[in-house]
């Protein structure tokens, strides 16, 4: 695959405010898929016409996005009502603005955290699975996906359980190896055998093993291979985003996963 049919295959994370600020314009030109992101202060900042305006763009260019929900402060299973109500309330908005753009899907995280939440997980997955629940029920009927995503979760246990509770037809498992090299206790391999058949997205992005870099696809330990020879030999083909935090990591990350699906995929 040459670099013009890779972009058609993987989408970029790029925040909302990067992308209308500096990079709508570059996006468009070089026909990439964005993978737009709501996190801080995006909803507050910017009104509903702001977003219409740059899906207007996107839209003519034939450029497709993903949506990345808020995530800092939101805690699907958070004990204070009140703060669980606004995450709801978040997510929810999030998933307007996934129709306005006619998004893939939209990615979230659960906000679950050991430190915070250990000595409840039991009322934290009570919490979690009403508004999961909630949060599929608004979402049904949009033709969009909602991947729920790992990141401080220790093993898949939480996931499974959420999974097992609320099995609804919109939701799925946004797979970040990256979160499991730097914040797991339990190896890939794992998560992947007990997850897989619930993948439908994949962030993609590599680490030394103990810090969340984010670097290129390639560039540090993470065994790439062993997820899409796991998916493609069960005929799962995911959505693919390339979650890069420099520009200079662009190009090469799209090249490494491109490699990766000709591999696995062609």
């Amino acid at each position: 695959m040459n670099l013009d049919a890779i972009k058609k295959e993987i989408f970029v994370s790029c925040p909302f405010d990067l992308l209308k600020k500096k990079y709508l314009k570059k996006i468009i030109e070089e026909g990439i898929n964005p993978e737009i992101g709501l996190n801080g202060t995006v909803l507050d900042d910017y009104t509903f016409r702001d977003f219409k305006d740059v899906f207007k763009e996107l839209d003519s260019s034939m450029v497709r996005c993903t949506i990345h929900a808020p995530f800092t402060d939101v805690s699907i299973g958070a004990i204070d009502k009140r703060i669980r109500a606004v995450s709801i309330d978040r997510l929810k908005m999030a998933m307007d603005i996934a129709v306005l753009f006619d998004a893939v899907d939209m990615v979230f995280h659960s906000g679950w955290e050991r430190k915070i939440y250990a000595d409840v997980t039991d009322k934290w997955l009570d919490n979690a699975t009403d508004s999961l629940f909630e949060i599929c029920e608004y979402a049904k009927g949009s033709n969009i996906r909602i991947m729920l995503e790992n990141v401080f979760e220790l093993g898949p246990s939480l996931h499974l359980e959420l999974f097992s509770r609320v099995d609804h037809e919109v939701l799925g498992f946004c797979l970040d190896a990256g979160h499991v090299y730097a914040f797991s206790d339990t190896e890939l391999n794992k998560w992947i055998e007990t997850l897989g058949d619930k993948i439908g997205h994949l962030h993609l992005h590599d680490n030394k093993g103990s810090e969340d870099d984010h670097l290129a696809p390639g560039d540090g330990i993470i065994d790439f291979d062993m997820i899409f020879s796991w998916l493609s030999k069960r005929g799962i083909r995911p959505v693919f985003t390339l979650e890069a935090h420099d520009e200079e990591s662009v190009i090469p990350g799209l090249m490494a996963i491109g490699k990766l699906i000709d591999k696995y995929y062609k």
